[in-house]
């Protein structure tokens, strides 16, 4: 399970943020107080810019966690599975555990965020701009000049946002409209992304213009964004070939040969009959009539000292199974891939009446794509 240095509930959302939040909330924070908020009056106390740049940090925490929960509930109102906003170093992510059905959905949901952000862009400004700056350290001038920092940067949220480079929530718009237009959700996707490469590339060749050429370290922060973005556009273009490969196949068909360890056996047995003589690391393990009691390993029976494994039944030391694991035999394979993606599985137990019917795993579907797009290509060449 991934560490998070914060998480909360919020209207059925779970937010949370990554320890690499951390690093760029210290970032921000560092550069409001020496060099932003310096620049913009010089007749605060240091302690007043400090206290200045943590409002900031706050209020830009509170900006994205926003915008994020704008594409979260517009695409719930369009039955869309969002269950996480996360936070990490280049921003925040809502997670869709699947894709949105129609390119108007995605068209709308893509722009809830931008709008969200010139919306708070403007209450910011108007509540900035409220406020009149009075003598050196007054409180009332500091609290305007974070306003304006926090229209400023909801205005830039918005802005760079709607670059149409995939999957920025201008390429999803990108994506919407070549998807609307030509019918082929797969096609846009991949014009889509082949647009994020495009700009990726432009960051990653100005930020390293920036920092070689003008020796403004800033540059560094665009070749990783850069290179943030050309991987995420190459990954949703995989993974649209991935689902496309994996249309019509039912995962039971993919559900390779298995072993299997029976309940009841002792755990020196185990070891002896099943991961020794058949070369296996993990296994899983069921009841004599087949339903699926968990999986064990090397390293559950290890964890058995040699002289209990005798008398120690696979059972006790089975790991159980969460509902996520398990998948129904006649279940779409590409949704047992977008499963494995977002909860990060190795494999699936693959169920019918109950039973274990087969495990898949993320390598088997992955082998079984590219052999159909091999193929496939030879037939269409």
């Amino acid at each position: 399970m991934r560490p998070y240095i914060f998480s909360f509930r919020i209207g059925g959302v779970v937010v949370r943020a990554e320890p690499s939040w951390l690093f760029l909330a210290l970032l921000v924070g560092w550069s409001l107080a020496s060099g932003f908020f310096p620049g913009l009056r010089d007749d605060f106390s240091l302690p007043a810019y400090i206290a200045m740049a943590v409002a900031g940090v706050a209020g830009l925490t509170f900006s994205i966690i926003a915008h994020e929960l704008s594409h979260t509930f517009v695409g719930r109102a369009f039955g869309l599975p969002i269950n996480h906003v996360t936070l990490f170093l280049f921003g925040g992510a809502a997670e869709l555990e699947s894709e949105p059905e129609t390119p108007m959905s995605e068209l709308v949901m893509a722009l809830a965020g931008p709008l969200m952000s010139l919306v708070l862009a403007g209450l910011f400004a108007l509540a900035g701009g409220a406020l009149a700056p009075q003598g050196a350290d007054d409180p009332v001038g500091a609290v305007a000049l974070v306003l304006g920092y926090l229209s400023l940067i909801n205005l830039l949220l918005a802005m760079f946002n709607m670059i149409p480079a995939f999957p920025l929530d201008g390429g999803r718009v990108l994506r919407a409209i070549l998807w609307l237009f030509t019918g082929d959700r797969r096609r846009a996707t991949g014009w889509a992304s082949g647009a994020g490469e495009f700009f990726a590339y432009v960051f990653i060749a100005s930020g390293a213009g920036l920092a070689l050429f003008a020796g403004q370290m800033g540059g560094i922060w665009w070749v990783l964004i850069g290179l943030f973005l050309r991987t995420a556009a190459v990954s949703a273009r995989n993974e649209q070939d991935m689902k496309h490969a994996l249309a019509g196949v039912a995962v039971g068909e993919l559900a390779g040969p298995f072993e299997t360890a029976q309940a009841d056996m002792s755990v020196a047995d185990f070891i002896e009959e099943v991961l020794v003589r058949h070369h296996r690391a993990w296994v899983p393990v069921v009841e004599a009539d087949g339903q699926l009691v968990g999986g064990a390993g090397v390293e559950e029976a290890r964890a058995v000292p040699a002289a209990e494994r005798a008398s120690t039944p696979v059972r006790r030391i089975a790991l159980p199974v969460r509902e996520s694991e398990r998948i129904e035999a006649p279940l779409r394979a590409s949704g047992a891939f977008a499963r494995m993606q977002h909860d990060h599985l190795a494999r699936l137990y693959v169920v019918k009446d109950d039973r274990l019917a087969g495990v898949v795993s993320l390598s088997d579907l992955m082998e079984y794509a590219r052999m159909r797009r091999l193929f496939d290509g030879d037939a269409a060449g």
